[in-house]
């Protein structure tokens, strides 16, 4: 994910909004909505969000911990299956399905896009 400073959001914000492409206005809205998120930030309220997102098949970001890597990073997930330790998601900072430990999850907030879980996806084969 870039990090952009103050004056280079406000800057890409001005080139956008002279833009005649849906594109660049999607991207616009974007930007302007991101200010707006409330993110949850203890386990109770995280899990509650995750659950209404999943819920209302809505996209999550989330700032997680990756084992792994020893990363914390931002990410921008799609919810396939929500239990109590974990969450099954198409994350799009991977471009794959992915695993992800709820008490791993830091902050989170949902965003306005939808999303759609794919029709050839099968919860009961996973975890």
């Amino acid at each position: 994910m870039v990090s952009l400073t103050k004056t280079e959001k406000q800057k890409l914000k001005r080139i956008l909004s002279k833009s005649k492409y849906k594109d660049a206005k999607d991207i616009l809205r974007k930007m302007n909505n991101e200010k707006r998120l409330k993110y949850a930030y203890d386990r109770k309220d995280i899990i509650s969000l995750l659950r209404k997102a999943y819920k209302e098949k809505k996209k999550v970001k989330i700032r997680y911990y990756s084992l792994s890597s020893d990363e914390v990073k931002w990410r921008i997930v799609d919810i396939y299956k929500l239990d109590s330790e974990f969450v099954i998601a198409f994350c799009h900072l991977r471009q794959e399905e992915r695993t992800f430990v709820i008490n791993r999850i830091n902050q989170a907030a949902i965003l306005d896009e939808s999303y759609k879980v794919p029709k050839d996806w099968i919860s009961e084969s996973r975890v």
